[in-house]
């Protein structure tokens, strides 16, 4: 019999949390310049976390925004490209740190292929809705706030065995 997973989940404080959805897709003109726009593309802080995050179609999430991606978010709003909504209480973000962080994941969803060819995406781990990127060491996960309590739940069952 194997080992349980050693990983370590841990809830981030609440903060500013922007999404950025799109009127039309693919974003075109000046405004542009600076937004991770493939599918699935992150644009990174100089610390390497994630600032800006292209998880779905036409929409991005903006987690704790400095002041950059706050300019390039206005810069497309002021363009008509699109409306930002402040959703601090629609998203909990979590962090998976540890050598069985990707086991205890590969009991909801194969998340290796998920960001085979992308950076982010939007999934359902846990029956959970998501967001999921890589961060050094393990995940970065933004859960739908009604969803937060039954998510770590499911990760300490997990890694359980």
């Amino acid at each position: 019999m194997s080992a349980p997973p050693t990983c370590r989940l841990e809830r981030r404080p609440a903060g500013p949390l922007l999404e950025f959805a799109a009127f039309g897709f693919p974003l075109g003109g000046a405004f542009v310049v600076g937004w991770p726009a493939a599918p699935g593309a992150v644009r990174h802080e100089a610390d390497g976390r994630p600032a800006l995050l292209h998880f779905a179609p036409a929409r991005w999430l903006a987690p704790a925004a400095e002041a950059d991606v706050i300019a390039l978010i206005a810069a497309a709003i002021e363009a008509g490209a699109g409306v930002a909504v402040d959703v601090a209480g629609k998203w909990q973000a979590f962090e998976l740190h540890g050598e069985g962080a990707d086991r205890v994941l590969a009991s909801t969803l194969d998340v290796a292929a998920v960001l085979e060819t992308r950076e982010c995406a939007a999934v359902t781990l846990f029956d959970c809705p998501a967001v999921i990127t890589r961060l050094a060491g393990g995940y970065a996960i933004w859960v739908q706030a009604s969803y937060a309590q039954h998510f770590e739940a499911s990760i300490a069952r997990s890694a359980r065995g």
